[in-house]
């Protein structure tokens, strides 16, 4: 064994360039590095560390690859049960609820043909992380097997991904078709209410101001877009820039909304809003999704979630989405990227942001003194 690949019991001679960290700011672990760093996926940084040699960092990266998905397939599942609880609450009979959960996970059934079943997936993937984890900080693999055993773990993740975010886009097409476009809305704010009070709010205004929110918008974006595996190949590679006024991150493309209004390069299949699967566009405008028609159902919960309901619930938007609208941004030799503008001060927010979901921009409150 060479010296890079020595093995180490009590730490190394110097901090490598990428490790874990607690944040006071949000109370959970993260990954160092500035924001350009931060758009670089944990995938890549996991081979950073193998290929030097820190193979405990790179152990401890996996567990956090891990966290990071986890922040997504538990969404995922709560949105899944969430959607039939509101489709029974407005009389959608239990028969048919399950015939559509049945004929949608045989249509997402994974390249193997078992039909979408997240939970066994879900404790496969646990396993191999476990083991390569593991087998790095024990040095009980070599480099090139567990190079191999990051790209089986990062393609596993992505098939159950890939088939949990069309299962959403699946299940609001449902709610459409049963109860009108408008029901999806509806849908949102039912079902999203509990995700979003864990979530967001600590983004309220009435409990700290909106620079201090700033560190947590980024991070969180940065996290959960690099779980969603964004990026042409699947690694979760964001694009960031900053400038006076915001930061402007993008996917080509998302992972999830973005991706299936595309097609899916990697198994050869089509737009998800074309046959066989179907799955809906805006239709009508909606405040929930940005007022425009061809938002896929699944991409205007970002509009509901970052935009509609905390500027509803204490005047502002937390992130400006930028959703390409189905077909004519969505397909072609150069498909429009989705972009999140961050802003950083409540003044830099336009007005349009505002009113692209039917409110007004709040007039700050005068500087000057009174008599």
């Amino acid at each position: 064994m060479d010296q890079k690949h020595k093995k180490s019991i009590s730490g190394t001679s110097a901090a490598p360039p990428t490790h874990l960290s607690w944040s006071t700011e949000i109370n959970k672990r993260v990954r160092t590095g500035d924001w350009t760093d931060q758009a670089v996926s944990t995938t890549a940084k996991i081979t950073e560390a193998i290929d030097a040699g820190d193979w405990e960092t790179a152990a401890q990266l996996v567990d956090y690859w891990m966290e990071e998905a986890k922040v997504v397939h538990v969404i995922y599942q709560v949105w899944g049960e969430g959607w039939g609880s509101f489709l029974a609450s407005r009389g959608v009979s239990e028969d048919d609820l399950d015939s559509e959960t049945a004929r949608l996970r045989e249509l997402l059934a994974f390249p193997d043909g078992e039909p979408f079943d997240p939970h066994p997936r879900w404790a496969e993937l646990a396993r191999q992380a476990g083991e390569l984890g593991n087998g790095l900080r024990a040095y009980e693999i070599e480099a090139s097997e567990a190079l191999i055993r990051l790209e089986r773990l990062r393609e596993a993740w992505r098939q159950l991904h890939d088939r949990g975010a069309d299962f959403q886009s699946g299940m609001l097409t449902f709610v459409a078709h049963r109860l009108g476009e408008v029901a999806v809305g509806e849908a949102y704010s039912e079902v999203l209410a509990p995700y979003l009070e864990e979530r967001y709010q600590p983004f309220d205004l009435r409990l700290q101001s909106y620079e201090d929110t700033l560190y947590r918008n980024l991070y969180l974006s940065f996290e959960g877009m690099r779980a969603h595996l964004v990026g042409p190949d699947r690694t979760g590679d964001i694009e960031v820039s900053e400038q006076d006024d915001k930061y402007v991150i993008s996917f080509d493309p998302c992972g999830s909304g973005n991706r299936g209004q595309r097609g899916d390069p990697v198994e050869g299949t089509g737009s998800r809003s074309a046959p066989p699967y179907n799955f809906g566009v805006t239709s009508e405008e909606h405040d929930w999704a940005w007022n425009e028609k061809g938002v896929c159902y699944y991409c205007a919960h970002c509009c509901y979630t970052l935009e509609l309901w905390p500027a509803r619930q204490w005047g502002h938007p937390i992130r400006v989405v930028d959703s390409p609208l189905y077909p004519e941004e969505t397909s072609g030799p150069e498909p429009k990227k989705c972009t999140w503008t961050i802003y950083k001060s409540l003044e830099a927010i336009p007005a349009e942001a505002y009113e692209r979901i039917g409110l007004t921009k709040p007039i700050a409150p005068s500087s000057e003194g009174h008599d």
